[in-house]
C-alpha cells in the first residue's frame, strides 16, 4: 500500500497547524516530493517506507525528567514537553555563523522546550526557549546517522538586572542538555544500524498513513520517512 499524501501549511512551511490529506493506493509507487519551502507539500510514499515518529520517541516521560534536572542547575523549571519540529537549515537560528555547514535545502531537526526562571524583587520573571538541533543524514555507506548541530536558547523578561545572570545559567546548563540529548540518539538508530537506505526525508506531525483528511501542528512533532537501498 502506498500513499500521496499532500500537507498544506496553515503558517508556514514546517511551521505550526498544518492540514493533511492522504490518497491511500493499492499500487506501489516511487517516491517524489514537491520542491521544498512552498504552503502545499506533496510526497508520493512508497509502500516500503519505513516511518520514525521523532516526537513519539523524545518526548517520553524520562527524557522530560532528564531535561528539567537540568533546568534545575540553571535555576530554571521546565514547563512544557519536548517538541520536535522539521527545520530548512536557512531557518536555523545560528545559520549565519556558518551557512555552508549543510546545504541550503538540507532540514534539521529541532527539539524544543520552554522554561520559566523566578527572579528577585525588582526584576520580571523569565520565560523562554531552548532548542537542540539534530542533523539526520545518510554517509557514503548508506547508513543513518544523527548527530547534535548545535544549541539555541531565547528569552523574554528579566528585567531591569537580571538578564545577564539568567543567561550566564543557561549557557552553563547547555552543555549538559546537550550531552543528555547527544544519549539519547543511539537508542534511534541501533536497530537500523547496518541497514542501507536510499533516501531519508522529514514529514510533519506524526505521519500517519491512513486515508483521509487530518489536523495536526508540525511545531509539535515530526517524522521520518526511510526508504531501503
Amino acid at each position: 500500500m502506498s500513499v500521496t499524501s499532500t500537507y498544506t501549511f496553515l503558517q508556514g512551511y514546517f511551521n505550526g497547524l498544518f492540514v493533511g490529506q492522504n490518497a491511500v493506493s493499492a499500487a506501489d509507487q516511487l517516491f517524489t516530493a514537491s520542491p521544498p519551502g512552498s504552503v502545499v507539500f506533496t510526497v508520493h510514499r512508497p509502500s516500503g517506507e519505513q516511518l520514525v515518529d521523532l516526537g513519539k520517541l523524545i518526548n517520553t516521560d524520562a527524557n522530560v525528567g532528564m531535561v528539567a534536572k537540568h533546568l534545575i542547575s540553571a535555576g530554571a523549571s521546565l514547563t512544557s514537553g519536548l517538541r520536535v519540529q522539521a527545520t530548512p537549515w536557512i531557518n536555523v537560528p545560528y545559520f549565519i555563523q556558518s551557512p555552508a555547514a549543510h546545504k541550503p535545502s538540507d532540514m534539521l531537526a529541532r527539539v524544543n522546550f520552554d522554561f520559566h526562571i523566578e527572579t528577585p524583587f525588582g526584576c520580571t520573571d523569565i520565560d523562554g526557549t531552548i532548542s537542540v538541533f539534530l542533523f539526520v543524514f545518510l554517509d557514503s555507506q548508506k547508513h543513518l546517522h544523527v548527530t547534535v548541530d548545535g544549541t539555541w536558547f531565547s528569552f523574554d523578561g528579566g528585567w531591569l538586572f537580571c538578564r545577564g545572570k539568567a543567561s550566564d545559567g543557561l549557557k552553563a546548563a547547555l552543555p549538559g542538555v546537550r550531552k543528555e540529548i547527544q544519549a539519547l540518539l543511539p537508542p534511534l538508530t541501533s536497530a537500523i544500524a547496518n541497514v542501507k537506505f536510499a533516501n531519508i526525508y522529514f514529514l510533519p506531525g506524526d505521519g500517519k498513513k491512513t486515508a483521509g483528511a487530518f489536523v495536526e501542528d508540525a511545531s509539535n512533532d515530526a517524522s521520518l520517512g526511510l526508504l531501503l537501498a
